[in-house]
């Protein structure tokens, strides 16, 4: 009876695959387990969500209400995860800006946190000046001519000497006959552009011309000038240390920038065979 069932062929058949499940299972690696992936909510991220909860209602969230804030957290970041890993982030110019602005963010964080003495402070406010300087300032009086010519020139001058009101001569103009002390741009804006430098090289106190501006000649009387001073450092310092820690964001930023950039090779179209097409 057994040699019979040794020779049945199912047998065989049954003892072959056996033989070669007991091969695969000793030499095929073991499936390996899958480990699911796990989001942490730190006391930090409570504490930041609690922030925000102020922030808006002016009031610390309830418990139920954080509870409310975390499942939302959570439900964010999950939606963040499966959001990448889809490459749905990839084409969308809104979500590359977003990322690259964050990157830049955080490299810029190391400038806000940098406590830059007065010595440094100084020393930048010595390197740009125009930046923390007290405009000049003129106030004079003028006469818009009817035309520019000597003679013109020559009797407007002489009625002034003579005791004439000045807003009796000249020619009839919108523009003002008095303008107390301005600044630069006040002034060019008003006039025309260099005319500030023109009456400003006057002489103070008398009148003369023809200064041009962009209406026509004039004649001027400097009644007052205020030279441009650096401000002092005491007085400028705040916004000095704003401009500082902005200019070294921006060193950081760039220099951050061209590290990364040269981890890659960067291969790029000929521009001219793009706008060709």
């Amino acid at each position: 009876m057994l040699k019979q069932i040794l020779r049945q062929p199912v047998l065989h058949f049954f003892l072959i695959g056996l033989a070669f499940f007991g091969l695969f299972a000793l030499t095929n690696d073991p499936v390996p387990e899958t480990r699911t992936p796990t989001i942490v909510v730190s006391e930090q991220d409570a504490a930041w969500l609690v922030s925000q909860f102020e922030g808006t209602w002016r009031r610390p969230p309830s418990e139920a209400e954080l509870n409310g804030l975390i499942d939302s957290f959570v439900r964010e970041d999950i939606y963040v995860r499966e959001a990448l890993a889809l490459g749905l982030d990839q084409g969308d110019a809104v979500v590359r800006r977003r990322l690259s602005q964050k990157m830049e963010f955080l490299t810029e964080a190391s400038a806000e946190a940098a406590n830059p003495t007065d010595d440094v402070l100084r020393a930048y406010q010595a390197a740009h000046q125009d930046k923390y300087a007290v405009a000049p300032r003129i106030a004079f009086r003028q006469i818009l001519l009817p035309e520019q010519d000597d003679v013109t020139v020559a009797a407007v001058l002489a009625d002034l000497a003579a005791g004439a009101d000045p807003q009796t001569l000249g020619q009839r103009t919108l523009l003002p006959h008095e303008l107390p002390m301005s600044v630069p741009q006040i002034v060019d804006r008003t006039f025309g552009e260099g005319f500030f430098d023109q009456v400003s090289g006057l002489e103070q106190g008398q009148w003369a011309g023809p200064a041009m501006s962009g209406y026509g000649p004039h004649i001027v009387r400097l009644e007052a000038v205020e030279a441009g001073a650096l401000l002092p450092f005491e007085a400028a310092r705040d916004q000095i240390e704003v401009d500082w820690r902005a200019e070294q964001a921006r060193i950081l930023r760039d220099q951050r920038f061209e590290a990364l950039k040269d981890q890659y090779t960067i291969e790029r179209p000929d521009p001219a065979a793009v706008l060709s097409k």
